[in-house]
């Protein structure tokens, strides 16, 4: 091959790699647009009442007798008091705080198995997978644009890469510095406040941080090995007493209504499901599953096929080791987000399951990650690496038409978001107007629920409107259908 299409070759990956972050970037950036519509529903007129009041007297009340989680309480009561419009933010700070904490993870997790690989692959990895996760996510607007599901299931998700970003900074620089001693209290605190947020996301901390001692009891050599075991189990310890403060909610017994199934069908019914879930998921959304898998395929494919080098044998069977692991591990991750549901209510409801659907599409990743990584070091003399990298890097652009694919099918539910959140606001205003001419009583227009999301009832004294009611500081408040009750 001539020197002009080798140098050709290996400006193409970069080009395909940006057309792929920048194709994920544009669909995020749709999701994010919509968000600006989003405004109070069911839950949120609840939470955010609480700020009447003395706010931690509510939140004891609150945790006695409503929810065993307060940490998502008090991020909604924080974003409220910020401002009401604030539901309108979120979902574009999530995507972004995702991103960049996915982006931290990866780069800090290359660097500590001495890849180091380059930003602009762990920022389009890290763009792929926020973008499958959100377009997978078993309700999308219960996931990214209502704020008490927000709260509850998509911020420790999000913020969880961040907390495994400065565990896994702070092992790679115990090689040369020992931590100070407050690291070890703030890794215990920090995993207590994203495990309190919902039971799901912290089975799912709790089963990582474990599998992550047990590998580094096993496998870890000295002199970091003891300071990594510390700093693991104060992490540990600290989504164990989340947990722990969430089980132990005399609202529970409130809750959960008929008594919950014992030990053995717990397990039993935790595993039937989330094998359910696997295959649903898998078959309902067939071409964004093998995207996720091919796509980190191709990148590291490329990445590791301009390596002069070739794999060592220790590398090698690292890589298999992974691939043979990861699925256990993404399957028994799903039957830990699964249980804290299945304990309480039988089938995860849509919005709990994001958690299975993360762990899957990782899963997915890794695995097409490491299959790219050892196919690359199969190299026929009569292709020529060159010719491969062409070819691979072509197949990542055409891949990456599929997120504007969706980015433009996405842009079509805009005028329903914007003619909704107009209907909202109008409502908004017309229940201040009447409040302040001294109306304690109100009878206001009714909407369509949205995606499973209650809307105010036609009686007043629904939960909601209760809620509704409290919030708008007024007595009642009852919502009626365009053509009457």
């Amino acid at each position: 091959m001539s020197k002009s299409t080798s140098r050709s070759a290996h400006r193409f990956f970069p080009l395909a790699l940006s057309f792929s972050a920048i194709s994920s970037a544009l669909a995020l950036v749709i999701y994010a647009y919509l968000g600006i519509f989003t405004r109070h529903l069911a839950d949120d007129y609840c939470i955010a009442d609480m700020l009447s009041g003395n706010f931690f007297v509510n939140l004891w009340k609150n945790y006695l007798t409503v929810s065993d989680r307060f940490l998502n309480h008090i991020f909604i009561a924080l974003s409220e008091s910020i401002s009401p419009l604030s539901t309108a933010i979120l979902p574009s700070l999530m995507l972004i705080l995702w991103v960049v904490g996915l982006a931290w993870l990866l780069r800090e997790a290359s660097m500590l198995a001495g890849q180091g690989w380059p930003k602009s692959v762990t920022l389009t990895l890290s763009l792929m997978f926020v973008f499958y996760a959100i377009l997978q996510a078993p309700n999308r607007y219960q996931t990214l644009y209502w704020r008490a599901s927000v709260a509850a299931h998509l911020v420790p998700l999000v913020l969880m890469p961040s907390l495994a970003s400065f565990l896994l900074g702070t092992i790679r620089s115990a090689a040369h510095t020992p931590p100070a001693r407050w690291v070890y209290p703030l890794t215990f605190f920090l995993a207590f406040i994203l495990g309190d947020f919902s039971e799901p996301a912290d089975a799912v901390q709790i089963i990582v941080l474990g599998l992550a001692l047990l590998a580094v009891w096993m496998w870890m050599k000295m002199p970091v090995r003891t300071t990594t075991l510390h700093l693991l189990s104060w992490t540990a310890t600290g989504a164990l007493a989340a947990m722990l403060i969430m089980a132990i909610s005399p609202a529970n017994a409130f809750r959960l209504g008929s008594p919950p199934p014992s030990l053995p069908l717990l397990i039993s019914r935790s595993i039937i499901y989330s094998y359910q879930f696997i295959v649903e998921g898998i078959n309902g959304h067939p071409l964004p599953s093998i995207l996720t898998f091919i796509t980190p395929m191709l990148v590291f494919y490329c990445l590791f096929i301009q390596r002069a080098s070739g794999f060592d044998q220790n590398l090698r069977k690292r890589m298999l080791l992974v691939m043979a692991v990861v699925p256990l591990i993404s399957f028994l991750l799903i039957i830990a987000s699964f249980a804290p549901s299945v304990y309480g209510q039988g089938f995860p409801l849509e919005r709990t399951r994001f958690a299975g659907e993360v762990c899957l599409l990782a899963a997915l990743m890794i695995e097409g990650a490491c299959l790219g990584a050892l196919l690359s070091q199969w190299r026929p003399r009569i292709l020529g690496g060159d010719w491969q990298i062409l070819v691979a890097a072509f197949l990542l652009g055409i891949m990456a038409l599929y997120p504007l694919r969706m980015a433009w099918l996405t842009l079509q539910d805009v005028q329903v978001y914007r003619e909704r959140a107009a209907a909202w606001d109008a409502r908004d205003a017309l229940i201040r107007s009447l409040k302040a001419q001294g109306k304690t009583d109100l009878v206001i227009p009714q909407f369509d629920g949205v995606e499973g999301v209650k809307e105010l009832d036609v009686s007043r004294n629904h939960w909601v409107n209760r809620c509704a009611a409290q919030y708008y500081n007024v007595h009642s408040i009852r919502a009626l259908p365009p053509n009457g009750p």
